[in-house]
């Protein structure tokens, strides 16, 4: 059990949950629908979902090795404050996991032909890396960063799809524009909410970060600069949803499914954040926004409804 909170499971599941879902029922229901054979090699899906898996994992061990004073006052029940895993232990996993993760993304460019396209996920490990090491608390810089590595996960089937030599002929096809712009859309909603998370759950951790001389945005401004950028970031998302689903053509059901996160962020998250002051307050509406996110991976399922 220390071992899955150590790790994030919850966190690795939605990131398995949209990778699973842009491959098999957001790219896959574009091609078939347009009469094209490529699909992904499963044995390329394989590598990519598990090396993102283990990387992800690793930045989060990571992160709680560096944050080990701070969660010993904000948090001291977690693996490593606590003393249910050692700091020893904690970075033998970590060395394990990325190394492991590295390489299956390695040998999922040379699956594709195209062994380059590993820098990609080369390039997320180092920047998550800086994070943990010293950029959390560099004002918004930190956040960004977070939001960054989470919008790219729908954007990592897409980039070892286009560089796949077996699909070079195909995937600029203009029949496949909504597809692409389908992605695009996707890694938006995924940074913007992600942002908003993050943020939110550096006010609920405020007086364990500026403690431990750890100044992040939300534990730097004032309760009404808090409230207003978040609450302009959920209208900004909800905004964003309306013209996607203004301009997708057809799939009434798709474009319908989003009224789920819309609702969740104008009839709830809203409300609760311009009355929110305590912290346990800030604790369930970050647990909220991942309701939020989550409710995103439904929406390829419903696309796939012919």
């Amino acid at each position: 059990m220390d071992f899955l909170r150590l790790i994030r499971v919850k966190n690795l599941i939605i990131i398995l949950g949209t990778e699973i879902m842009v491959n098999y029922f957001l790219i896959d229901y574009f091609l078939s629908i347009n009469n094209l054979a490529y699909r992904m090699d499963n044995v390329v899906f394989a590598h990519i979902s598990i090396s993102s898996l283990l990387i992800a994992a690793g930045a989060n061990i990571h992160n709680d090795i560096q944050d080990k004073d701070i969660d010993a006052i904000a948090k001291p029940s977690k693996p490593i404050p606590s003393g249910a895993i050692s700091i020893k232990k904690a970075r033998l996993l970590l060395f394990f996991f990325n190394l492991t993760g590295l390489l299956l993304s390695i040998g999922a460019a040379f699956f594709i032909g195209e062994p380059m396209v590993a820098i990609f996920q080369i390039t997320i490990l180092a920047i998550l890396f800086a994070y943990s090491l010293s950029l959390k608390c560099t004002k918004l810089i930190g956040n960004i960063i977070v939001s960054i590595s989470i919008a790219m996960v729908p954007v990592l089937i897409w980039i070892y799809i286009i560089y796949d030599k077996a699909a070079y002929d195909l995937m600029f096809n203009y029949q496949l524009r909504w597809m692409h712009f389908s992605i695009l859309f996707l890694s938006i909603f995924a940074f913007i909410s992600t942002l908003i998370r993050e943020m939110i759950k550096d006010r609920e951790d405020m007086q364990g970060d500026l403690n431990c001389d750890c100044h992040t945005w939300a534990s730097s401004v004032s309760s009404n600069v808090f409230r207003i950028t978040i609450i302009s970031l959920s209208l900004l998302l909800f905004f964003i949803i309306a013209i996607y689903q203004a301009y997708i053509p057809g799939l009434y059901y798709y474009r319908a499914s989003f009224i789920i996160p819309q609702g969740l962020l104008l009839f709830y998250l809203i409300p609760k954040v311009y009355f929110a002051k305590e912290k346990e307050e800030f604790k369930h509406l970050s647990r909220f926004m991942k309701l939020v996110i989550v409710a995103g991976l439904i929406l390829p399922i419903v696309l796939s409804i012919k």
